[in-house]
């Protein structure tokens, strides 16, 4: 559970640490950030001394961003390695931005060359146990500093060095990347390629393509195939815009091979097949997706749709981190102490979205099997339930602490909801605690 001691000295073992003091250190920082993820660092903390201590640690220069997070990345590759279904391995990059921090020194240019923070790219490993996606944690991450916006850091050769740092699959295990229009790069899929993996890479250019030994334009191509079947699509909703709503959405499929660049003539052409999904109703919506797998079916296409679909799990760690973890308003006076905090919240964050997986899976148990029983006996007391609660229903009423409705319309609960509520009953489960004890 998240309040769970053997997890967090699993993700921050001994062995990377030179001083068994900086690592007693680490374990409490990380303890802090777990059961106050959204606060300041001096309100994560009961005592100065403490506090003092978390700066401390994050002011040492022999930390790190990746140090901190390399026994996680083990982890998350031993799970991903005896998962026996499909893993998605789901990237995309992001920026910390610090404009309001202008105290903050080492700070980096961001995507707009305007903004002041630091750059990553994230690779975030899922698989599925019973139709449900599930978070198994942050399989990469790279972080850095832009010193010149007109030096970039090369998205492509971000995107390639998460395969080559995670490696190849298993045999017998599928692994797929997963990535929207910015993995649109005819080496990183070649790199997926020989690897062993396979891809759902949203297209971004109307490169050319080869079909039964006819090259030409892949937008055209596609484009000009008819639906070959459909399926019922909800939107989810976006600030500003409309709420969600249900529209049909068309597939059509064709095998073909991606030609290499003019840059890269000596490669080799890839093999595979492009999958287009359309609206006839919004002329917006349109996905032209690339696999190396043979599509041959309906099954197989709408297959492939469905493994993108979950390319917005990225974007709700992301969201974690921002919101949840609260990363961009860490008031500190340096990019590297900055880094040492990512370091210990990117992996705090995975954590908020295994919340909503545990909602999810194994339902029909007894709460009691998955969750401590002072939490479980609040929840029945608040909500006056006459038989202990399963983990859905559980879950379904911590949400409700984080202000969700649970109304029959309103589906499952999202992880801010549970993790809000989350909170609230932790709060309480303290305060039960303090008056048993006294």
């Amino acid at each position: 559970m998240l309040n769970s001691k053997d997890w967090i000295e699993k993700q921050w073992p001994s062995k990377i640490f030179f001083d068994p003091r900086v690592h007693r250190r680490v374990l409490l920082v990380a303890e802090a950030c777990l059961n106050f993820p959204d606060r300041s660092i001096p309100k994560r903390f009961q005592s100065a001394g403490a506090t003092k201590g978390c700066y401390r640690l994050l002011s040492r220069t022999n930390m790190g961003h990746e140090k901190l997070q390399s026994a996680h990345y083990e982890n998350v590759r031993e799970e991903a390695m005896a998962a026996t279904g499909r893993v998605l391995f789901i990237q995309d990059g992001s920026e910390l931005i610090y404009n309001s921090h202008p105290w903050t020194t080492g700070l980096g240019h961001t995507a707009d060359a305007a903004g002041n923070g630091i750059m990553f790219h994230s690779c975030l490993a899922v698989k599925n146990e019973d139709s449900q996606a599930h978070v198994i944690g942050l399989a990469c991450q790279k972080a850095w500093i832009r010193t010149d916006e007109k030096t970039k850091e090369s998205e492509g050769d971000v995107w390639l060095e998460m395969i080559r740092r995670i490696g190849p699959p298993p045999r017998k295990r599928a692994w797929v990347t997963v990535g929207d229009r910015g993995s649109d790069i005819f080496s990183f899929v070649d790199d997926a390629d020989r690897f062993g993996w396979d891809c759902a890479v949203r297209s971004k250019h109307d490169r050319q393509i080869r079909i039964n030994g006819i090259v030409t334009k892949l937008k055209k191509h596609v484009r000009n195939l008819p639906a070959m079947t459909s399926f019922n699509h909800k939107l989810r909703s976006k600030a500003g815009k409309a709420s969600s709503r249900e529209i049909i959405l068309c597939v059509s499929w064709t095998e073909a091979e991606m030609m290499p660049p003019d840059t890269e003539i000596d490669k080799r052409p890839i093999k595979g097949s492009y999958v287009r999904v359309w609206s006839d109703e919004d002329p917006d919506i349109e996905w032209i997706l690339f696999t190396l797998s043979a599509i041959t079916s309906k099954e197989s296409a709408l297959e492939i749709v469905t493994i993108y679909t979950q390319r917005w799990i990225i974007e709700e760690y992301h969201k974690c981190l921002k919101t949840g973890c609260k990363m961009e308003e860490a008031q500190l006076r340096a990019a590297d102490h900055l880094m040492n905090l990512f370091g210990i919240l990117g992996v705090i964050a995975t954590q908020l979205l295994q919340l909503r997986d545990l909602s999810r899976i194994q339902g029909a148990e007894p709460a009691e099997a998955h969750v401590d029983k002072m939490s479980v006996k609040l929840v029945e007391k608040i909500y006056k339930l006459s038989i202990p609660p399963t983990v859905k229903e559980f879950w379904r009423r911590v949400a409700m602490l984080g202000g969700f409705l649970g109304r029959k319309s309103d589906g499952n609960p999202g992880w801010q909801t549970i993790w809000y509520g989350w909170l609230r009953l932790r709060d309480m489960c303290r305060g039960a605690a303090l008056a048993m004890s006294c």
